[in-house]
């Protein structure tokens, strides 16, 4: 009976092995910056480091990501608020190719192998990441709700650098065509928002002025009111 516990006890321990390695692994989180759909991150992981790279997506939106490395690293990828991979890289492969289920943050998280972690090997890598290739045959809604549906009713404009300002564009592309142009502190108000190649674009409407309707980045909005300032607390 002693021996069966004891073989129990350590089959558990050793179960248990990985979980405990990579709670006590290095992992470092990088927003990805996207150009019309498509970014390419050169880095390098040492040891049990990891490296995860966030980046959103929209439901329905095409997502491929490659991965080229001079020792054996490899990513896993995670989909929005889970810790459970939807692709494994050390058993399917160097490339991920599918489309995003939900709307929200990806992550693809650079790692190696454990027998390389280790010996204390620095891999240097290649990272290709396109979204929206392949846009999705039927829009799934707004990720982020309007004004009537629990959203923020207006947003401010904020972020922008000195002399520049937010263009306002007909489409939720920059190629999109030119309406206006926003400085810092303008007042906009929310008719959502949704992610579409690698970026958040808001469709808004000027508070001053509501024959100005079109796309904004999201990335330089911040919760306001018809004013124009920030909401409280924010």
């Amino acid at each position: 009976m002693f021996r069966f516990r004891r073989a129990f006890f350590v089959a558990f321990v050793f179960a248990l092995l990985p979980a405990f390695a990579l709670a006590g692994s290095d992992i470092r989180t990088q927003r990805v910056d996207f150009k019309d759909g498509r970014a390419t991150i050169r880095g390098g992981v040492t040891g049990y480091a990891s490296i995860d790279h966030v980046f959103p997506a929209g439901a329905g939106e095409s997502i491929e990501v490659t991965i080229k490395s001079s020792k054996a690293s490899y990513f896993n990828m995670n989909p929005p608020g889970s810790d459970v991979a939807i692709f494994i890289g050390s058993s399917e492969g160097s490339t991920f190719s599918g489309v995003a289920p939900t709307s929200g943050d990806y992550t693809a998280r650079v790692y190696l192998m454990r027998n390389e972690a280790r010996r204390g090997t620095t891999a240097r890598y290649t990272l290709t990441i396109a979204v929206g290739q392949k846009s999705a045959a039927k829009e799934k809604g707004p990720d982020f709700a309007d004004g009537l549906s629990g959203g923020p009713d207006y947003w401010e404009v904020t972020g922008i650098g000195p002399g520049d300002s937010l263009s306002l564009r007909q489409t939720p592309s920059p190629k999109g065509q030119l309406i206006a142009s926003f400085a810092n502190g303008t007042a906009l108000k929310n008719l959502g928002c949704k992610i579409s190649r690698g970026q958040r674009w808001c469709q808004v409407e000027q508070a001053e002025k509501s024959a100005r309707r079109g796309w904004v980045n999201g990335r330089y909005l911040r919760e306001g009111n018809a004013t124009g300032a920030a909401a409280p607390g924010r």
